[in-house]
């Protein structure tokens, strides 16, 4: 077995093997045994060792002599243009005279282990009873040329391009997934457990508003900006307010306030349904009234006048939601900002008292400062 300079004889490595009817009898090929090895490698003109690789891709000689008498095979190997040294490479004795008959087979055998590798046999000559015949060198074909497997344009400039817009494809796609998740985040207390029916997610207001688009814009003031929406799961139309409160202090008790406002139900209140609260601002939850506020009706110029039939009605509304606020519901609600930017008309033009922003809750019999 000649092998590989290298200590891996068992995975690169040439086999000269006798076989009598394809019984292997010198060596295992399967299990990789053998009686004798070597490295790659022969004797020189000054009887020095020099070195031979199996994997250089430059052609060699080997010659495999048996002497019948002596019983001794000797293994000799030598760069392609030297002689045959004087001195065989490996030297074994054994008797091969039960395999060498008249009908038998003589072969090679290789294996190149997890390397992808070719071995070439350009010419070979074999005698039984003598010295096998010399071959005449510059008859033998040469070896096939070896040319590296060319790497294709798309893999030299396709993948490198490929593979930077999957990493920016990745820190965009964080990038953008911290900013929504900021820009949805919100604000929760532990006390805000207990209005967590009240309470809305920005998310749903956010796409309720369409992202509060200024062609849903339904009014502004000193105390913010009513946005018209359609929450996403009810398809309920509603009117949000967004309203800054940079303060924390007091918050607790102005949502309070808030939610108990919402329980009210009065025909002439415009129903609170809730809140959300995020990064200094506050954002309440109206029912939307179709026909507006009540000032458009009344200043610049209006296209559409009220009659007077119409104003009374909407007077003795706004009235009697009032008169509910003081006198009827659970606590005294003080509303604080009655105007006719806060009086909203429903779609047979009744009116409506909204905007509880400001409002205050009193017990009864209190004295309200």
């Amino acid at each position: 077995m000649i092998s590989h300079l290298e200590k891996t004889w068992i995975f690169s490595h040439l086999v000269f093997f006798l076989l009598h009817f394809f019984s292997i009898t010198e060596t295992d090929i399967n299990g990789l045994r053998s009686a004798n090895h070597s490295t790659a490698r022969y004797w020189d003109e000054k009887a020095e060792f020099r070195n031979l690789s199996l994997i250089s891709r430059k052609r060699m000689q080997v010659w495999v002599d048996y002497d019948s008498r002596s019983h001794r095979i000797d293994v000799t190997m030598a760069p392609f243009d030297s002689d045959k040294p004087r001195k065989p490479l490996v030297s074994y004795v054994r008797d091969l005279s039960p395999i060498l008959l008249q009908d038998m087979y003589v072969g090679f055998s290789s294996a190149t282990g997890s390397v992808l590798s070719e071995h070439f046999v350009a010419g070979w000559s074999f005698r039984v009873n003598g010295e096998a015949p010399m071959l005449t060198l510059s008859k033998l074909p040469k070896l096939p040329r070896f040319e590296p497997k060319r790497i294709s344009d798309f893999y030299k400039i396709g993948m490198p391009l490929i593979s930077l817009f999957l990493i920016f494809s990745i820190i965009f796609l964080a990038f953008y997934i911290a900013r929504r998740k900021k820009k949805f985040e919100e604000e929760l207390d532990d006390w805000e457990t207990e209005f967590g029916k009240n309470r809305f997610r920005f998310k749903e207001l956010y796409h309720a508003t369409k992202g509060f688009k200024e062609k849903d814009l339904l009014g502004s003031g000193g105390f913010g900006r009513v946005y018209r929406g359609i929450l996403p799961t009810t398809k309920l139309e509603v009117a949000v307010k967004r309203v800054s409160h940079d303060s924390k202090q007091g918050m607790k008790e102005f949502v309070a306030e808030i939610v108990s406002i919402g329980r009210m139900s009065h025909r002439n209140l415009v129903p609170l349904l809730g809140y959300c609260r995020r990064r200094g601002e506050l954002l309440l939850v109206y029912d939307y009234m179709p026909n507006g506020s009540l000032d458009k009706y009344l200043y610049n110029n209006p296209e559409t006048t009220l009659d007077w039939k119409q104003r009374s009605k909407i007077i003795k509304g706004v009235a009697s939601g009032l008169f509910y606020l003081h006198e009827e519901w659970e606590q005294v609600v003080i509303h604080r900002d009655v105007k006719a930017s806060n009086v909203l008309l429903d779609a047979d033009f009744n009116g409506r008292l909204g905007d509880f922003g400001l409002a205050r809750l009193y017990d009864h019999g209190s004295d309200p400062q």
